[in-house]
Formats: C-alpha cells, sequence, structure tokens
C-alpha cells in the first residue's frame, strides 16, 4: 500500500500538528509541577530557573510548530505603464 503524496503531506501536518499541542501541554505540566515544588524548598532554585527556562524554550517551540506556515508570495512587478498623450484645452489647461 503506498501513499500518495497529498495523502503523505496531510499525515506530516497532522502528525507535526499533534507532536506541537503535546509539548505544549507538557511544558504547562512541567509549569504547573514546577512552582509548588520551588516554593516548598523541594526543589533547588538553579535547577527551578533551568527547568524554567526549558520549559518556556519547549512552549515557544510548540507554538512555531503550530502556527500556519506563510506562503512567500513573488513581488509582482506593476505593468509598465504606457505614456498618456494630453492636449491644450481652452483656458490653457490639460486635460
Amino acid at each position: 500500500m503506498e501513499l500518495k503524496k497529498e495523502e503523505f503531506g496531510m499525515k506530516q501536518v497532522w502528525i507535526k500538528a499533534l507532536m506541537g499541542k503535546l509539548a505544549a501541554t507538557a511544558s504547562m505540566l512541567l509549569f504547573l509541577v514546577l512552582v509548588p515544588a520551588a516554593a516548598a524548598g523541594s526543589l533547588p532554585v538553579w535547577a527551578a530557573v533551568l527547568l524554567g527556562v526549558l520549559g518556556l524554550m519547549i512552549l515557544n517551540t510548540a507554538c512555531g510548530v503550530l502556527l500556519p506556515e506563510e506562503k512567500k508570495e513573488e513581488a509582482q512587478q506593476p505593468e509598465a505603464l504606457r505614456p498618456v498623450q494630453l492636449r491644450v484645452v481652452r483656458g490653457g489647461r490639460a486635460a
């Protein structure tokens, strides 16, 4: 059974979104456990700071994965303007 190119791409996007959501959930659970443990003194301050920075990095990565990809639009060149012939009418103004 071979996967078509469209099916493979859709599954890859689905897996990428699922892993991003899983990483975001895991980092939020880390913060949920980290704050009370640091407050109770059962976790050293340096470890709390290190795990907090790690959690922020994971959350930032997960949010970056969940964002839709921006499609690069090619800069469209304006069409060349052709010269317009002006003629002088009554009153000396161009029309």
